[in-house]
Protein backbone atom coordinates (compact mmCIF):
# COMPACT_ATOMS: atom_id res chain seq x y z
CA UNK A 1 0.00 0.00 0.00
CA UNK A 2 1.11 3.06 -0.71
CA UNK A 3 1.91 6.26 1.75
CA UNK A 4 -0.58 9.08 -0.28
CA UNK A 5 0.21 12.60 0.95
CA UNK A 6 -2.65 13.80 1.05
CA UNK A 7 -4.03 10.38 2.77
CA UNK A 8 -7.46 11.41 1.95
CA UNK A 9 -8.65 12.55 -1.51
CA UNK A 10 -9.88 16.23 -1.79
CA UNK A 11 -13.20 16.40 -1.94
CA UNK A 12 -12.90 19.33 -4.42
CA UNK A 13 -11.22 16.65 -7.32
CA UNK A 14 -14.30 15.98 -9.22
CA UNK A 15 -12.67 13.78 -11.74
CA UNK A 16 -13.78 9.65 -10.86
CA UNK A 17 -10.76 8.29 -12.61
CA UNK A 18 -8.74 10.51 -10.33
CA UNK A 19 -10.68 9.02 -7.17
CA UNK A 20 -10.34 5.29 -8.54
CA UNK A 21 -6.19 5.83 -9.55
CA UNK A 22 -5.76 7.17 -5.71
CA UNK A 23 -7.68 4.28 -4.39
CA UNK A 24 -5.84 1.90 -6.47
CA UNK A 25 -2.21 3.04 -5.65
CA UNK A 26 -3.37 3.24 -1.83
CA UNK A 27 -4.69 -0.64 -1.50
CA UNK A 28 -2.16 -2.32 -4.08
CA UNK A 29 0.09 -4.45 -1.52
CA UNK A 30 3.10 -4.03 -3.67
CA UNK A 31 3.16 -0.19 -3.40
CA UNK A 32 4.05 -0.45 -0.05
CA UNK A 33 7.40 1.41 -0.15
CA UNK A 34 6.12 4.19 -2.24
CA UNK A 35 5.01 7.30 -1.77
CA UNK A 36 2.33 9.02 -4.19
CA UNK A 37 1.88 12.87 -3.52
CA UNK A 38 -1.67 13.72 -5.17
CA UNK A 39 -2.60 17.03 -7.07
CA UNK A 40 1.07 18.31 -6.29
CA UNK A 41 0.60 22.23 -7.55
CA UNK A 42 4.14 23.45 -8.99
CA UNK A 43 4.41 26.94 -7.76
CA UNK A 44 7.33 27.22 -10.32
CA UNK A 45 6.03 25.80 -13.18
CA UNK A 46 8.03 26.71 -16.68
CA UNK A 47 5.01 27.43 -18.90
CA UNK A 48 2.00 28.90 -16.34
CA UNK A 49 1.92 30.68 -13.49
CA UNK A 50 0.27 27.65 -11.39
CA UNK A 51 0.62 24.13 -12.65
CA UNK A 52 -0.52 20.82 -11.36
CA UNK A 53 1.10 17.38 -11.78
CA UNK A 54 -2.21 14.59 -11.24
CA UNK A 55 0.05 12.18 -9.40
CA UNK A 56 4.15 11.92 -8.86
CA UNK A 57 4.61 8.92 -7.85
CA UNK A 58 8.44 8.22 -5.92
CA UNK A 59 9.66 4.84 -5.90
CA UNK A 60 12.98 3.21 -4.11
CA UNK A 61 15.50 2.19 -6.71
CA UNK A 62 13.32 2.94 -9.64
CA UNK A 63 13.07 6.88 -9.41
CA UNK A 64 10.33 10.00 -9.66
CA UNK A 65 7.24 9.70 -12.28
CA UNK A 66 4.66 12.82 -13.14
CA UNK A 67 1.42 11.25 -14.13
CA UNK A 68 -1.14 13.38 -15.93
CA UNK A 69 -5.07 11.57 -15.74
CA UNK A 70 -7.53 12.13 -18.61
CA UNK A 71 -10.99 10.83 -17.70
CA UNK A 72 -14.18 10.06 -19.97
CA UNK A 73 -13.70 10.18 -24.14
CA UNK A 74 -10.34 11.71 -25.44
CA UNK A 75 -9.55 13.03 -29.62
CA UNK A 76 -7.03 13.93 -31.13
CA UNK A 77 -7.09 15.62 -34.35
CA UNK A 78 -4.71 17.64 -36.38
CA UNK A 79 -2.70 18.16 -33.30
CA UNK A 80 -5.59 19.51 -30.98
CA UNK A 81 -7.16 17.49 -28.38
CA UNK A 82 -10.23 17.36 -26.97
CA UNK A 83 -11.66 15.40 -23.94
CA UNK A 84 -15.71 14.70 -22.92
CA UNK A 85 -16.38 14.25 -19.27
CA UNK A 86 -19.00 12.07 -18.28
CA UNK A 87 -21.67 15.37 -18.64
CA UNK A 88 -20.74 15.41 -22.06
CA UNK A 89 -18.99 18.55 -21.53
CA UNK A 90 -15.93 18.88 -24.32
CA UNK A 91 -12.79 20.98 -23.35
CA UNK A 92 -10.34 21.59 -26.15
CA UNK A 93 -6.46 22.10 -26.16
CA UNK A 94 -3.44 22.32 -28.35
CA UNK A 95 -1.07 21.17 -25.82
CA UNK A 96 -1.63 17.64 -25.03
CA UNK A 97 -1.43 15.49 -21.84
CA UNK A 98 2.48 14.28 -22.76
CA UNK A 99 3.38 17.48 -23.21
CA UNK A 100 1.82 18.61 -19.47
CA UNK A 101 3.46 15.41 -18.03
CA UNK A 102 6.83 16.79 -19.18
CA UNK A 103 6.40 20.35 -18.35
CA UNK A 104 5.16 19.26 -14.78
CA UNK A 105 8.35 16.79 -13.99
CA UNK A 106 10.87 19.45 -14.73
CA UNK A 107 9.35 22.55 -12.99
CA UNK A 108 9.08 19.48 -10.21
CA UNK A 109 12.90 18.06 -10.59
CA UNK A 110 13.67 21.59 -10.77
CA UNK A 111 12.49 22.39 -7.80
CA UNK A 112 13.85 19.73 -6.00
CA UNK A 113 17.31 20.59 -6.48
CA UNK A 114 16.92 24.49 -5.55
CA UNK A 115 15.84 22.90 -2.26
CA UNK A 116 18.68 20.41 -1.85
CA UNK A 117 20.97 20.24 1.23
CA UNK A 118 24.61 20.19 1.30
CA UNK A 119 24.57 16.04 2.40
CA UNK A 120 22.38 15.23 -0.75
CA UNK A 121 23.35 17.22 -3.53
CA UNK A 122 23.86 13.67 -5.39
CA UNK A 123 20.36 13.72 -5.70
CA UNK A 124 20.35 16.45 -8.85
CA UNK A 125 21.10 13.76 -11.32
CA UNK A 126 17.77 11.41 -9.98
CA UNK A 127 16.40 9.30 -12.51
CA UNK A 128 12.47 10.31 -13.44
CA UNK A 129 10.33 9.37 -16.26
CA UNK A 130 6.34 10.85 -17.36
CA UNK A 131 3.30 8.48 -18.42
CA UNK A 132 -0.52 9.37 -19.01
CA UNK A 133 -3.34 7.39 -18.15
CA UNK A 134 -6.50 6.83 -20.04
CA UNK A 135 -8.27 4.58 -17.16
CA UNK A 136 -11.95 5.01 -19.53
CA UNK A 137 -10.50 4.24 -22.96
CA UNK A 138 -8.82 1.74 -24.70
CA UNK A 139 -5.67 4.57 -26.23
CA UNK A 140 -4.13 2.62 -28.96
CA UNK A 141 -2.99 5.44 -31.31
CA UNK A 142 0.52 6.51 -30.78
CA UNK A 143 1.83 9.47 -31.86
CA UNK A 144 5.22 11.41 -31.94
CA UNK A 145 4.69 12.44 -28.81
CA UNK A 146 4.56 9.54 -27.05
CA UNK A 147 5.97 6.20 -26.71
CA UNK A 148 3.56 3.15 -26.25
CA UNK A 149 4.87 2.20 -22.52
CA UNK A 150 4.11 6.03 -21.05
CA UNK A 151 0.29 4.92 -21.51
CA UNK A 152 -2.17 3.59 -19.09
CA UNK A 153 -5.57 2.51 -20.58
CA UNK A 154 -8.03 0.57 -19.49
CA UNK A 155 -6.88 -2.94 -20.39
CA UNK A 156 -4.24 -2.25 -17.49
CA UNK A 157 -7.18 -2.32 -14.86
CA UNK A 158 -6.23 -1.46 -11.44
CA UNK A 159 -2.47 -2.37 -12.21
CA UNK A 160 -0.90 0.87 -11.32
CA UNK A 161 1.65 -1.37 -10.15
CA UNK A 162 2.74 -2.31 -13.30
CA UNK A 163 2.55 0.76 -15.24
CA UNK A 164 5.21 2.20 -12.85
CA UNK A 165 7.33 -0.68 -13.59
CA UNK A 166 6.49 -0.41 -17.92
CA UNK A 167 7.77 3.36 -17.88
CA UNK A 168 10.95 2.79 -15.66
CA UNK A 169 11.57 -0.42 -17.77
CA UNK A 170 10.77 1.50 -20.92
CA UNK A 171 12.95 4.75 -19.66
CA UNK A 172 15.98 2.36 -18.84
CA UNK A 173 15.89 1.39 -22.67
CA UNK A 174 15.51 4.56 -23.99
CA UNK A 175 18.27 5.73 -21.65
CA UNK A 176 20.29 2.63 -23.06
CA UNK A 177 19.66 3.57 -26.93
CA UNK A 178 20.18 6.98 -26.63
CA UNK A 179 23.96 6.29 -24.00
CA UNK A 180 24.76 3.31 -24.93
CA UNK A 181 25.10 2.18 -21.17
CA UNK A 182 22.53 1.24 -18.34
CA UNK A 183 21.19 3.79 -15.75
CA UNK A 184 23.79 4.52 -13.59
CA UNK A 185 22.58 2.95 -9.73
CA UNK A 186 23.35 6.53 -8.20
CA UNK A 187 20.56 7.83 -10.48
CA UNK A 188 17.95 5.85 -8.70
CA UNK A 189 16.88 7.31 -5.52
CA UNK A 190 16.64 4.32 -2.05
CA UNK A 191 13.88 4.69 0.06
CA UNK A 192 15.34 7.43 2.48
CA UNK A 193 16.05 9.55 -0.51
CA UNK A 194 12.58 9.10 -1.88
CA UNK A 195 11.52 10.06 1.99
CA UNK A 196 13.78 13.24 2.04
CA UNK A 197 12.38 14.34 -1.69
CA UNK A 198 8.96 14.32 -0.12
CA UNK A 199 9.49 16.32 2.75
CA UNK A 200 11.01 18.96 0.47
CA UNK A 201 7.76 18.63 -1.85
CA UNK A 202 5.12 18.12 0.98
CA UNK A 203 5.20 21.92 2.33
CA UNK A 204 4.44 23.04 -1.56
CA UNK A 205 1.31 21.34 -1.44
CA UNK A 206 -0.21 20.05 1.63
CA UNK A 207 -1.05 23.40 3.56
CA UNK A 208 -3.61 24.10 6.38
CA UNK A 209 -5.25 27.31 7.32
CA UNK A 210 -3.62 28.97 10.22
CA UNK A 211 -5.67 28.66 13.61
CA UNK A 212 -5.30 32.71 13.64
CA UNK A 213 -7.96 34.92 14.23
CA UNK A 214 -7.40 37.91 12.52
CA UNK A 215 -5.92 35.83 9.59
CA UNK A 216 -9.48 33.78 9.02
CA UNK A 217 -11.48 36.61 9.16
CA UNK A 218 -9.07 39.30 6.59
CA UNK A 219 -8.01 36.65 4.43
CA UNK A 220 -7.22 33.06 3.99
CA UNK A 221 -3.53 32.77 5.04
CA UNK A 222 -2.11 29.62 4.38
CA UNK A 223 1.11 28.50 6.54
CA UNK A 224 3.23 24.67 5.90
CA UNK A 225 2.56 22.56 8.38
CA UNK A 226 6.27 21.72 10.39
CA UNK A 227 7.51 18.22 10.04
CA UNK A 228 6.87 17.24 13.23
CA UNK A 229 2.87 17.92 12.24
CA UNK A 230 3.43 15.93 9.42
CA UNK A 231 4.62 13.22 11.57
CA UNK A 232 1.93 13.72 14.03
CA UNK A 233 -0.45 13.02 11.09
CA UNK A 234 0.86 9.90 9.32
CA UNK A 235 0.51 8.56 13.39
CA UNK A 236 -2.66 9.71 13.38
CA UNK A 237 -3.88 7.59 9.93
CA UNK A 238 -2.19 4.80 11.66
CA UNK A 239 -3.76 4.46 15.03
CA UNK A 240 -7.39 4.47 15.90
CA UNK A 241 -6.76 5.89 19.41
CA UNK A 242 -4.09 8.49 19.89
CA UNK A 243 -3.31 11.17 22.70
CA UNK A 244 -1.34 14.49 21.63
CA UNK A 245 0.35 16.31 24.02
CA UNK A 246 2.10 19.64 22.89
CA UNK A 247 2.00 23.42 24.70
CA UNK A 248 0.77 26.52 23.54
CA UNK A 249 1.72 27.17 19.81
CA UNK A 250 2.37 23.85 18.66
CA UNK A 251 -0.22 23.39 16.49
CA UNK A 252 -2.69 21.27 18.12
CA UNK A 253 -5.89 22.62 16.91
CA UNK A 254 -4.56 23.03 13.64
CA UNK A 255 -4.05 19.06 13.88
CA UNK A 256 -7.80 19.10 15.08
CA UNK A 257 -8.93 20.68 12.51
CA UNK A 258 -6.75 18.76 9.62
CA UNK A 259 -7.95 15.28 11.46
CA UNK A 260 -11.67 16.26 11.49
CA UNK A 261 -11.73 17.45 7.92
CA UNK A 262 -10.17 14.20 7.01
CA UNK A 263 -12.22 11.59 8.86
CA UNK A 264 -15.08 13.40 7.14
CA UNK A 265 -13.87 13.55 3.73
CA UNK A 266 -13.64 9.30 4.65
CA UNK A 267 -17.27 9.12 5.23
CA UNK A 268 -17.31 8.95 8.81
CA UNK A 269 -19.92 10.50 11.56
CA UNK A 270 -17.35 12.97 13.28
CA UNK A 271 -17.55 15.30 16.12
CA UNK A 272 -15.10 18.02 16.99
CA UNK A 273 -15.44 19.29 20.97
CA UNK A 274 -13.48 22.10 22.47
CA UNK A 275 -13.88 23.58 26.31
CA UNK A 276 -13.76 27.02 25.65
CA UNK A 277 -16.69 29.10 23.66
CA UNK A 278 -14.68 31.44 21.95
CA UNK A 279 -12.90 28.53 20.23
CA UNK A 280 -15.56 26.46 19.90
CA UNK A 281 -17.47 29.49 18.08
CA UNK A 282 -14.24 30.13 16.28
CA UNK A 283 -14.32 26.45 14.56
CA UNK A 284 -17.69 26.33 13.94
CA UNK A 285 -17.10 29.03 11.63
CA UNK A 286 -14.24 28.09 10.40
CA UNK A 287 -16.07 24.84 9.24
CA UNK A 288 -19.07 26.83 7.68
CA UNK A 289 -17.20 27.68 5.05
CA UNK A 290 -16.18 24.55 3.60
CA UNK A 291 -17.94 21.97 1.72
CA UNK A 292 -20.86 19.66 3.92
CA UNK A 293 -18.39 16.73 3.45
CA UNK A 294 -15.79 18.42 4.76
CA UNK A 295 -18.12 19.19 7.84
CA UNK A 296 -18.06 16.78 11.42
CA UNK A 297 -21.59 15.85 12.37
CA UNK A 298 -20.55 18.26 15.73
CA UNK A 299 -18.58 21.07 16.61
CA UNK A 300 -18.56 23.17 19.21
CA UNK A 301 -18.17 23.22 23.17
CA UNK A 302 -18.76 19.54 24.83
CA UNK A 303 -21.13 21.45 27.27
CA UNK A 304 -23.39 22.68 24.67
CA UNK A 305 -23.10 19.05 23.01
CA UNK A 306 -24.44 17.82 26.54
CA UNK A 307 -27.35 19.99 26.66
CA UNK A 308 -28.12 19.45 22.84
CA UNK A 309 -28.22 15.54 23.50
CA UNK A 310 -30.42 16.08 26.97
CA UNK A 311 -32.89 18.23 25.28
CA UNK A 312 -33.28 15.97 22.42
CA UNK A 313 -34.02 12.80 24.84
CA UNK A 314 -36.47 15.01 26.69
CA UNK A 315 -34.47 15.68 30.03
CA UNK A 316 -35.27 18.76 31.04
CA UNK A 317 -32.53 20.71 32.72
CA UNK A 318 -32.06 23.26 35.72
CA UNK A 319 -29.59 25.93 34.82
CA UNK A 320 -28.54 27.59 38.11
CA UNK A 321 -28.18 31.29 38.45
CA UNK A 322 -25.08 31.26 40.83
CA UNK A 323 -21.34 30.31 40.33
CA UNK A 324 -21.23 27.49 42.77
CA UNK A 325 -24.37 25.94 41.67
CA UNK A 326 -23.21 26.20 37.80
CA UNK A 327 -20.05 24.88 38.35
CA UNK A 328 -21.75 21.48 40.32
CA UNK A 329 -23.97 21.58 37.23
CA UNK A 330 -21.44 21.77 34.14
CA UNK A 331 -19.69 19.26 36.19
CA UNK A 332 -21.82 16.35 37.75
CA UNK A 333 -25.56 17.03 36.41
CA UNK A 334 -25.49 17.78 33.24
CA UNK A 335 -22.56 14.94 32.08
CA UNK A 336 -25.16 12.55 34.03
CA UNK A 337 -28.27 13.83 31.86
CA UNK A 338 -26.45 13.57 28.68
CA UNK A 339 -25.44 10.00 29.81
CA UNK A 340 -28.94 9.26 29.96
CA UNK A 341 -29.78 11.09 26.73
CA UNK A 342 -27.70 9.13 25.13
CA UNK A 343 -28.71 5.52 26.16
CA UNK A 344 -32.25 6.59 24.92
CA UNK A 345 -30.40 8.43 21.55
CA UNK A 346 -29.30 5.44 19.86
CA UNK A 347 -28.79 6.95 16.76
CA UNK A 348 -26.33 9.67 18.30
CA UNK A 349 -23.06 7.74 18.22
CA UNK A 350 -20.12 9.17 16.40
CA UNK A 351 -17.83 7.12 14.61
CA UNK A 352 -14.74 9.21 15.33
CA UNK A 353 -14.21 12.25 18.40
CA UNK A 354 -12.14 14.26 18.31
CA UNK A 355 -11.46 16.86 21.86
CA UNK A 356 -9.14 19.65 21.56
CA UNK A 357 -8.48 21.24 24.97
CA UNK A 358 -8.82 17.64 26.60
CA UNK A 359 -7.20 19.20 29.96
CA UNK A 360 -9.85 20.88 30.50
CA UNK A 361 -12.43 17.90 29.49
CA UNK A 362 -10.99 14.53 31.43
CA UNK A 363 -12.90 13.50 34.47
CA UNK A 364 -14.93 10.24 35.20
CA UNK A 365 -17.80 11.98 34.61
CA UNK A 366 -16.94 13.28 31.01
CA UNK A 367 -14.93 10.51 30.33
CA UNK A 368 -18.54 8.46 30.48
CA UNK A 369 -20.05 10.69 28.53
CA UNK A 370 -17.33 10.10 25.58
CA UNK A 371 -17.77 6.65 26.07
CA UNK A 372 -21.52 6.49 25.26
CA UNK A 373 -21.28 8.94 22.63
CA UNK A 374 -18.64 7.10 20.76
CA UNK A 375 -19.24 3.82 18.35
CA UNK A 376 -17.24 1.35 20.47
CA UNK A 377 -16.24 3.45 23.33
CA UNK A 378 -12.96 4.47 24.20
CA UNK A 379 -11.91 1.11 24.25
CA UNK A 380 -12.77 0.25 21.23
CA UNK A 381 -13.83 3.38 19.00
CA UNK A 382 -11.71 6.05 17.13
CA UNK A 383 -10.46 8.95 18.57
CA UNK A 384 -7.82 11.47 19.46
CA UNK A 385 -7.72 13.42 22.32
CA UNK A 386 -5.30 16.82 21.80
CA UNK A 387 -4.48 19.18 25.31
CA UNK A 388 -1.19 20.75 27.38
CA UNK A 389 -1.61 18.82 30.42
CA UNK A 390 1.38 20.39 32.04
CA UNK A 391 0.45 24.58 31.50
CA UNK A 392 -2.99 25.22 30.39
CA UNK A 393 -5.57 22.96 32.59
CA UNK A 394 -7.02 26.33 34.06
CA UNK A 395 -10.06 25.13 34.46
CA UNK A 396 -9.64 21.08 35.74
CA UNK A 397 -6.70 22.59 38.15
CA UNK A 398 -7.62 19.98 40.98
CA UNK A 399 -5.95 17.12 38.26
CA UNK A 400 -2.67 17.17 37.56
CA UNK A 401 -2.12 16.12 33.86
CA UNK A 402 -0.33 13.10 35.03
CA UNK A 403 -3.45 11.82 36.64
CA UNK A 404 -5.65 12.32 33.57
CA UNK A 405 -3.81 10.53 31.31
CA UNK A 406 -3.93 7.77 34.02
CA UNK A 407 -7.43 7.79 33.87
CA UNK A 408 -7.71 7.08 29.91
CA UNK A 409 -5.16 4.83 30.24
CA UNK A 410 -7.55 2.63 33.11
CA UNK A 411 -10.33 2.52 29.99
CA UNK A 412 -8.11 1.63 27.04
CA UNK A 413 -4.73 1.78 25.07
CA UNK A 414 -3.54 4.44 23.01
CA UNK A 415 -0.29 5.98 21.02
CA UNK A 416 1.05 9.20 22.01
CA UNK A 417 2.63 11.91 20.43
CA UNK A 418 4.29 14.25 21.60
CA UNK A 419 4.42 17.95 19.61
CA UNK A 420 7.26 20.34 20.71
CA UNK A 421 7.82 22.93 18.23
CA UNK A 422 6.16 25.91 18.57
CA UNK A 423 5.11 27.60 15.36
CA UNK A 424 3.11 30.30 16.21
CA UNK A 425 5.16 32.95 18.86
CA UNK A 426 8.68 34.66 17.95
CA UNK A 427 11.76 33.62 19.80
CA UNK A 428 11.49 36.55 21.59
CA UNK A 429 8.00 35.97 23.18
CA UNK A 430 9.12 31.70 23.46
CA UNK A 431 11.94 33.01 25.99
CA UNK A 432 9.73 35.48 28.17
CA UNK A 433 7.44 32.57 28.66
CA UNK A 434 10.05 30.97 29.59
CA UNK A 435 11.14 33.07 32.44
CA UNK A 436 8.04 34.32 33.46
CA UNK A 437 6.36 30.82 33.86
CA UNK A 438 9.80 28.76 34.44
CA UNK A 439 8.72 26.41 31.37
CA UNK A 440 11.16 24.33 30.44
CA UNK A 441 11.28 23.89 26.82
CA UNK A 442 14.22 21.90 24.97
CA UNK A 443 15.97 25.22 23.26
CA UNK A 444 16.24 23.76 19.55
CA UNK A 445 12.40 23.32 19.69
CA UNK A 446 11.47 26.47 20.66
CA UNK A 447 10.55 28.81 18.07
CA UNK A 448 13.50 30.38 15.94
CA UNK A 449 11.85 33.41 13.97
CA UNK A 450 12.95 36.38 15.87
CA UNK A 451 10.69 39.11 16.87
CA UNK A 452 10.28 42.70 18.31
CA UNK A 453 11.33 42.41 22.42
CA UNK A 454 8.48 42.08 24.60
CA UNK A 455 7.60 45.70 25.80
CA UNK A 456 7.17 45.60 29.84
CA UNK A 457 5.21 48.75 30.90
CA UNK A 458 4.76 49.56 34.70
CA UNK A 459 1.62 51.64 36.38
CA UNK A 460 2.09 52.64 39.72
CA UNK A 461 -2.15 53.89 39.83
CA UNK A 462 -5.17 52.93 38.02
CA UNK A 463 -4.97 56.74 36.37
CA UNK A 464 -1.23 55.54 35.31
CA UNK A 465 -2.37 52.31 33.76
CA UNK A 466 -5.41 53.82 31.66
CA UNK A 467 -2.44 56.38 30.44
CA UNK A 468 -0.33 53.98 29.14
CA UNK A 469 -3.49 51.61 27.63
CA UNK A 470 -4.52 54.72 25.41
CA UNK A 471 -1.02 55.71 24.51
CA UNK A 472 -0.15 52.17 23.21
CA UNK A 473 -3.55 51.80 21.27
CA UNK A 474 -2.66 55.21 19.77
CA UNK A 475 0.97 53.84 19.22
CA UNK A 476 -0.39 51.38 17.33
CA UNK A 477 -2.97 53.45 15.33
CA UNK A 478 -0.43 55.78 14.12
CA UNK A 479 1.60 52.91 12.65
CA UNK A 480 -1.25 51.85 10.56
CA UNK A 481 -1.75 48.74 12.67
CA UNK A 482 -5.13 47.34 11.93
CA UNK A 483 -7.41 47.05 15.25
CA UNK A 484 -8.73 43.71 14.18
CA UNK A 485 -5.25 42.58 14.31
CA UNK A 486 -4.95 43.82 18.32
CA UNK A 487 -6.83 41.65 21.16
CA UNK A 488 -6.40 42.97 24.83
CA UNK A 489 -6.89 40.69 27.45
CA UNK A 490 -6.76 40.54 31.21
CA UNK A 491 -7.18 38.34 33.94
CA UNK A 492 -10.35 39.89 35.23
CA UNK A 493 -13.77 40.95 33.78
CA UNK A 494 -14.71 43.97 31.82
CA UNK A 495 -16.27 45.70 34.17
CA UNK A 496 -13.32 45.39 36.83
CA UNK A 497 -10.29 46.00 34.17
CA UNK A 498 -8.91 49.41 33.08
CA UNK A 499 -10.11 48.81 29.69
CA UNK A 500 -13.75 49.65 31.13
CA UNK A 501 -11.93 53.61 31.60
CA UNK A 502 -11.20 53.92 27.98
CA UNK A 503 -13.41 56.62 26.12
CA UNK A 504 -10.70 57.45 23.57
CA UNK A 505 -11.16 54.29 21.33
CA UNK A 506 -14.08 52.01 20.79
CA UNK A 507 -12.53 48.33 22.31
CA UNK A 508 -15.53 46.20 21.86
CA UNK A 509 -15.86 42.74 23.78
CA UNK A 510 -14.59 40.40 21.55
CA UNK A 511 -16.86 38.14 19.30
CA UNK A 512 -15.74 35.21 16.92
CA UNK A 513 -18.38 35.97 14.02
CA UNK A 514 -17.12 40.00 14.77
CA UNK A 515 -13.97 40.48 15.17
CA UNK A 516 -13.13 43.49 13.18
CA UNK A 517 -12.11 45.81 15.98
CA UNK A 518 -9.94 46.51 18.61
CA UNK A 519 -11.52 43.31 20.81
CA UNK A 520 -11.20 42.93 25.11
CA UNK A 521 -11.49 39.49 26.58
CA UNK A 522 -10.45 37.55 29.66
CA UNK A 523 -6.87 36.00 29.63
CA UNK A 524 -9.43 32.23 30.36
CA UNK A 525 -12.29 32.86 28.13
CA UNK A 526 -8.82 33.36 24.88
CA UNK A 527 -7.13 30.42 25.85
CA UNK A 528 -7.24 27.76 22.36
CA UNK A 529 -7.25 31.46 20.50
CA UNK A 530 -4.29 34.22 19.33
CA UNK A 531 -4.22 37.21 17.65
CA UNK A 532 -0.45 39.34 16.20
CA UNK A 533 -0.73 41.81 19.05
CA UNK A 534 -1.30 41.05 22.14
CA UNK A 535 -1.62 43.63 24.96
CA UNK A 536 -2.01 42.39 28.70
CA UNK A 537 -3.61 44.84 31.10
CA UNK A 538 -4.78 44.57 34.87
CA UNK A 539 -1.41 42.18 35.68
CA UNK A 540 -0.99 42.70 39.33
CA UNK A 541 1.04 39.44 40.18
CA UNK A 542 2.99 36.71 38.11
CA UNK A 543 2.46 34.47 40.74
CA UNK A 544 -0.22 32.72 38.75
CA UNK A 545 2.08 30.87 36.04
CA UNK A 546 -0.59 28.93 34.31
CA UNK A 547 -2.65 31.95 33.85
CA UNK A 548 0.56 33.74 32.59
CA UNK A 549 1.28 30.90 30.21
CA UNK A 550 -1.57 31.04 28.44
CA UNK A 551 -1.66 35.33 28.41
CA UNK A 552 1.59 35.08 27.08
CA UNK A 553 1.43 32.64 24.33
CA UNK A 554 -1.41 34.36 22.91
CA UNK A 555 0.37 36.90 21.13
CA UNK A 556 2.03 35.67 17.22
CA UNK A 557 4.42 38.95 16.60
CA UNK A 558 4.10 41.76 19.59
CA UNK A 559 3.25 41.59 23.14
CA UNK A 560 2.89 44.74 25.27
CA UNK A 561 2.23 43.66 29.52
CA UNK A 562 0.69 46.43 31.67
CA UNK A 563 1.75 45.57 34.97
CA UNK A 564 1.46 46.62 38.68
CA UNK A 565 4.76 47.81 40.54
CA UNK A 566 3.93 44.95 42.66
CA UNK A 567 4.09 42.12 39.37
CA UNK A 568 7.15 44.36 38.04
CA UNK A 569 9.20 43.12 41.64
CA UNK A 570 8.32 39.51 41.03
CA UNK A 571 9.44 40.26 37.31
CA UNK A 572 12.72 41.28 38.35
CA UNK A 573 12.94 38.68 41.28
CA UNK A 574 12.30 35.80 38.70
CA UNK A 575 15.42 37.66 36.25
CA UNK A 576 18.07 37.64 39.48
CA UNK A 577 16.72 33.69 39.87
CA UNK A 578 17.88 33.28 36.02
CA UNK A 579 20.83 34.62 36.56
CA UNK A 580 22.04 33.06 39.81
CA UNK A 581 21.11 29.58 38.36
CA UNK A 582 23.22 30.41 35.32
CA UNK A 583 20.31 31.05 32.80
CA UNK A 584 20.85 34.52 30.65
CA UNK A 585 18.16 36.65 30.00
Amino acid sequence: MSKMIPSVISPEIKSAAEKHIFEWFRNDPRTEDWIVLHSLGIANHNHVIRGETDFFVLVPYMGLFALEVKGGRVRRKDGVWSFTDRYGNVGTKERGPFDQAWDGVFSIVKDIKNKLDTSHQYLEKIFFGIGVMFPDVEYTTVGCDEEQWQVYDCNDGANVYDFIHRIFNGACEKWKTLYGEEVPFTKLPSADDIEYIASLLRGDFDKAVAISVQIKYAEEELIRLTNEQYRCIDQLDDNKRCLIEGGAGTGKTLLAVEEAQKAAASGLRVALFCYNKNLGDWLEKYFEDLPSNLRPAYIGTFHRYMVKVSKSAGIRLAFPQDEAGQNEFYSADLPISAGMALIQLRNEKFDKIIVDEAQDLITDKYLNVFEKCLSGGLSRGRWTFLGDFSQQAIYNTHLIGEKMKEMIEERTSFIRFRLTVNCRNTKTICDEITLVTDFKAPSDVWSIVDGAPVQYLTYSDRFEEKEKLVDTIRTFMDNHISPKKISILSPVKRENSIVSDVNEYEIRDYKTYANNRLSFCTIQAFKGLENSVIILVDIESIADKQLMYVALSRARTALYVIESEAARKEYVDAQMRRLKNGYKT
